[in-house]
C-alpha cells in the first residue's frame, strides 16, 4: 500500500503502547497517535471486570465530553452486539469493521447509531479486541468520519499489526494492577508481584528478579539461572523466550505474538506461561534496569474448570467439549482425560476436534496460548505463593 506508514513510525507507535504497559496514564497521549494513524476520529480503550461490574481501565479521545456521558445510556446495546454468536467466535486478531461485519438490519435498527453515532458524523467503526472471558472484557474502538471515508484495507491492516503489541501491553497493565506506575517505585512494584518478573539483556542474560522469580529460580521451577542465563526446562520454551528477548533487542516491532503466551511445563503439570515485555526503548521501561531489553513474566495460566469456562463463553463449547477442555487445560493427556470423564477415546477425539474447530487451532498447545489470551494472567486478591510444580 503506498501510503502504509514507513517502519520507523510504526516503531515507534509500538514503543509508546509498551510505555503503556507500565504507566497506563500514557494511554490517552498513545490513543491519540493511534487513531490519527489510522485515521481515526476517536479512540476509545475499555477494560471491564465483568464481575465487578466496573471498569478498571477507560480511556478515551477525539470524544466530546457530553457525547462520552450520554454514550453509557446505550451500554445494553452495544454489550448486545458482544454477545452476538459471530461476535463472540471473532478471531480475535481480526479487527471487527462495522460496515463490514455488523449486520445492515441491526445497524439500520440501532437507537445508538441513530442517536449517537450519526450525530457527530461517524459513519464506520473498528474494534481490536483484546481480552473476552468470564471475567474480563477488553478492547479499543476507534470511529471514522465521514470525511475520511469508510474503514479501508489500509487500516485493517495496521489493527492485524497493532493488536498483539496493545494485547500483550493491557495484559501486562493487567497483571500490575495500577493506574500510573511511577518510575522511582516500578522497582518495588515488580518485586510485590505474585507473578515471577525477570529483566533479562539481550543474550537473556539475569540483571534482575522480584521476589516470585527469585523463589522459581532456587527451586529451578519452571525457570532455571544456567550461568547467569535465564532458561527452562523445556527446550522448545526457552528456545521461544530467548527469540522473543532477541527480536526485543533488535526491534521490538517485530516481536509480535512470539513470547506472548509460552508454556514453561511439561503436559501432564499445571499450565504455567511465560510473556516477554520489551523493554529497550522508553524512559520508564530503561529506567528499571537500564541494559534490560526484556521483562519476562511468568504465571499460571487459569487451569481448572473457571480457565475452561472463559473458553466455553468465548467459541460455545458444548458442555462435554468443556470438561475435556479443562482437563486438557490442567496438564492432562487425552487418555487421562477420558479416564476422568469415563467416556471413550474416540468419543474424547471427537470432542477435541469440535474444540479445535470452533477455536480455529489445530494442536493442543495452541489452546493453551489462546487460553492464555482470554485469561487474565492473575486473579485479584490471590496472594498465595507462585511456586508451581515442573
Amino acid at each position: 500500500m503506498d501510503d502504509f506508514p514507513p517502519p520507523q513510525r510504526l516503531s515507534e507507535i509500538i514503543g509508546i503502547i509498551y510505555d503503556c504497559a507500565l504507566d497506563p496514564g500514557r494511554w490517552d497521549d498513545t490513543l491519540d497517535q493511534i487513531r490519527t494513524l489510522l485515521r481515526c476520529h476517536n479512540a476509545q480503550l475499555h477494560v471491564y471486570d465483568l464481575e465487578r461490574r466496573s471498569a478498571t481501565l477507560r480511556k478515551s479521545v477525539g470524544v466530546d465530553p457530553y457525547w462520552l456521558a450520554k454514550q453509557a445510556e446505550y451500554a445494553s446495546e452495544i454489550a448486545g452486539w458482544e454477545r452476538r454468536p459471530r461476535a463472540i467466535v471473532w478471531p480475535l486478531d481480526e479487527p471487527q469493521v462495522f460496515s463490514r461485519h455488523l449486520p445492515p438490519e441491526l445497524r439500520e435498527g440501532s437507537r445508538y447509531f441513530a442517536e449517537w453515532v450519526a450525530p457527530q458524523g461517524i459513519i464506520d467503526a473498528m474494534a481490536l479486541v483484546l481480552m473476552r472471558s468470564p471475567s474480563r472484557h477488553a478492547q479499543i474502538g476507534m470511529g471514522r468520519h465521514a470525511s475520511a471515508g469508510l474503514i479501508s484495507e489500509r487500516e485493517v491492516e495496521l489493527g492485524r499489526l497493532l493488536v498483539p503489541h496493545v494485547r500483550r501491553a493491557v495484559m501486562i497493565s493487567d497483571i500490575l494492577d495500577v493506574r500510573t506506575l511511577e518510575a522511582e517505585a516500578a522497582r518495588e512494584v515488580f518485586d510485590t508481584l505474585h507473578a515471577g518478573v525477570v529483566l533479562t539483556d539481550g543474550n537473556a542474560r539475569i540483571l534482575h528478579v522480584n521476589a516470585a522469580a527469585e523463589a522459581m529460580l532456587r527451586a529451578a521451577k519452571p525457570i532455571r539461572n544456567v550461568g547467569g542465563i535465564l532458561q527452562t526446562n523445556l527446550a522448545s520454551a526457552t528456545a521461544e523466550l530467548q527469540a522473543a528477548i532477541g527480536i526485543a533487542a533488535r526491534n521490538e516491532a517485530e516481536i509480535g505474538k512470539t513470547g506472548l503466551a509460552v508454556r514453561l511445563t511439561n503436559p501432564g503439570l499445571a499450565p504455567v506461561l511465560g510473556s516477554v515485555l520489551p523493554m529497550r526503548a522508553g524512559a520508564l521501561r530503561q529506567y528499571l534496569v537500564p541494559q534490560a531489553v526484556a521483562a519476562v513474566f511468568v504465571n499460571p495460566v487459569g487451569n481448572d474448570a473457571n480457565g475452561a469456562e472463559a473458553m466455553a463463553v468465548a467459541f460455545d463449547l458444548t458442555r462435554m467439549e468443556t470438561r475435556v477442555l479443562a482437563a486438557l487445560l490442567a496438564g492432562q493427556t487425552l487418555v487421562q482425560a477420558t479416564e476422568a470423564l469415563g467416556v471413550a477415546v474416540t468419543t474424547a477425539k471427537t470432542h477435541l476436534a469440535n474444540i479445535f474447530v470452533k477455536t480455529g487451532v489445530s494442536r493442543q498447545v495452541e489452546l493453551v496460548r489462546l487460553a492464555a489470551q482470554i485469561i487474565p494472567p492473575v486473579r485479584r486478591g490471590d496472594t498465595g505463593s507462585a511456586q508451581p510444580d515442573a
